[in-house]
């Protein structure tokens, strides 16, 4: 993994706004160690599956209520040298982000 420049702590939660959670930032979750599987929820006229990803001491990710169909995908501060692969890996999916620190270095 990426580690961070000397002297940098992450005290806070690191979230992801992705525009998709495709089956290749699932595979990625499973092969660090995460945790990467759907859940049916009843939709209009049949269950639709909905992916969700969690790695660590994080919250699952989710897919958020403001009719984008964009996920949030969330890291503990503990995790920030695998949140900053993830950036770095799936850059073309991330909307936004709040990695102060990624912004500073990079």
């Amino acid at each position: 993994m990426i580690q961070l420049p000397p002297g940098c702590k992450v005290s806070y939660e690191i979230r992801f706004t992705v525009r998709d959670l495709t089956d290749e930032i699932g595979e990625w979750f499973e092969m660090i160690g995460g945790k990467a599987y759907h859940i049916e929820v009843p939709g209009r006229r049949n269950f639709v599956k909905i992916p969700y990803v969690q790695y660590g001491k994080a919250k699952p990710s989710y897919k958020m209520q403001d009719s984008t169909g964009h996920f949030l995908v969330r890291f503990h501060g503990d995790d920030a040298s695998t949140a900053s692969m993830f950036l770095l890996k799936f850059m073309n999916e991330i909307v936004n982000h709040n990695m102060k620190e990624y912004d500073q270095f990079h």
